[in-house]
């Protein structure tokens, strides 16, 4: 797509996975743009935003380290977003958007054949189904969307605060993260929505201010 990647092929590495019991094992959801990204894609992206070297530039150092890092340790990994398929309808250009465009992202920074992060299949009808781990729709409702269909896929209760503790959020956005932080879920900055949405949205978040408990 876009022959972008004739100019250089991404080698996909593969990930070695460390057996955990289902209650170590940690679900993290991570938000896409300013959390993965240093600057916002505004759910859209088209022309030479789409070159790798500009997306490599875009995403924030030791964000593949990160992933690789508590898929190995026996860690879920989701990424959930704003960023809406059919953004793509308001431009007259070749352009992605939701589940696509993170998609093409993480082709790029994991590998054109990366297994790492996958988009939902659709049935007949164009509606998405179960499965994948990119979970893209403009929902306003401070992600409740995305978290029902996490714990769906996990099986977790969002009444059980045992289950809700194994949610790890990387978000920037302060209501989202007091929404979550209600759940029950592991933030950053415990008891701090605002601290923990500061430092998601800081450029060397994975480099600088990750805990080391929250990547064990």
């Amino acid at each position: 797509m876009f022959g972008l990647f004739s100019r250089k092929k991404e080698k996909v590495k593969k990930t070695a996975i460390k057996l955990l019991s289902v209650q170590e094992r940690r679900i993290y959801i991570i938000d896409f743009d300013r959390t993965i990204t240093i600057l916002h894609t505004g759910g859209l992206a088209y022309g030479t935003e789409l070159n790798p070297d500009a997306i490599r530039q875009n995403v924030k150092k030791g964000f593949t380290d990160f992933v690789r890092k508590v898929i190995s340790r026996g860690h879920a990994v989701y990424i959930a977003s704003y960023s809406d398929d059919k953004n793509t309808d308001v431009v007259d250009a070749e352009a992605l958007s939701g589940h696509d465009l993170i998609k093409y992202y993480m082709d790029v920074v994991f590998g054109s054949g990366q297994t790492i992060f996958t988009i939902p299949g659709r049935d007949e009808r164009g509606e998405i189904l179960s499965g994948g781990n990119i979970i893209a729709n403009n929902t306003q409702d401070c992600k409740q969307y995305h978290l029902a269909r996490i714990l769906d896929r996990e099986g977790l209760d969002q009444e059980n605060r045992d289950d809700m503790k194994r949610i790890y959020l990387l978000e920037d956005d302060e209501d989202v993260v007091r929404f979550f932080m209600e759940k029950g879920c592991t933030t950053i900055v415990p008891f701090s929505a605002s601290r923990s949405a500061d430092t998601a949205a800081t450029k060397t978040l994975f480099t600088s201010y990750m805990p080391e408990s929250f990547c064990a």
